[in-house]
């Protein structure tokens, strides 16, 4: 049952607004690997995770997937492409089983003369832009065994509960080439074998970003 009031998109509006706005608003129940959007796809909707988590990502000429950023509910996903009318820059598709609401952006658009409403959608785009200037720095400016610390460092959580393959997705890295670079961390007593991160701090004493 999805509440439509508990959206954070959707707090400050009245019941008789969040009643017109179910009218034009598709729930899409998901299974892990459903796709929400291709990119190129052409979008009338705007796309809200309301649970799960799902990825964003590009395919490169060898098919391999190449993840540019993992969202979790609640969250929306490509707003810009939308509101700017322009075809979606990269695929999405669910990593975990989960739901996400599709309102059609033109009906919605009369809604956006709420300030709060207004200022929801320019916070996310605002974080999806820091991140941006994250992911350009980390791929520009890090080498690989930095770039590969530094995810210890601020995702130690993630790095032991995801598989190795998933992490080098992410930091779009071969998986060899961070089983390698791997070695170098227990050596230095940052991680252990069972891959658990022992001592994190160790890591600003070898690393700098």
């Amino acid at each position: 049952m999805v509440d439509f009031k508990n959206i954070f998109l959707f707090a400050n509006l009245n019941d008789e607004e969040i009643e017109e706005i179910k009218k034009f608003t598709l729930i899409k129940n998901l299974k892990k690997d459903d796709i929400v959007f291709y990119e190129r796809e052409n979008s009338a909707y705007l796309h809200i995770l309301y649970e799960g988590v799902a990825k964003i990502y590009k395919v490169d000429p060898k098919g391999n997937e190449l993840v540019i950023h993992k969202f979790s509910a609640p969250n929306l996903i490509a707003e810009l492409a939308t509101i700017e009318e322009f075809p979606f820059p990269a695929n999405c598709k669910m990593e975990t089983d989960g739901i996400v609401l599709k309102v059609e952006f033109e009906k919605f658009k009369r809604f956006l003369k709420n300030g709060e409403l207004c200022f929801e959608i320019m916070t996310s785009l605002l974080k999806k832009m820091r991140f941006l200037d994250k992911v350009i720095h980390d791929n520009l400016i890090l080498d690989t065994e930095t770039k590969i610390a530094k995810f210890i460092y601020d995702n130690p959580d993630d790095f032991e509960k995801l598989k190795k393959h998933s992490i080098a997705s992410i930091l779009n890295i071969k998986p060899e080439t961070l089983s390698r670079k791997l070695k170098k961390l227990k050596e230095l007593g940052i991680i252990n074998e069972k891959l658990k991160v022992i001592e994190r701090e160790k890591i600003r004493e070898f690393y700098s970003w």
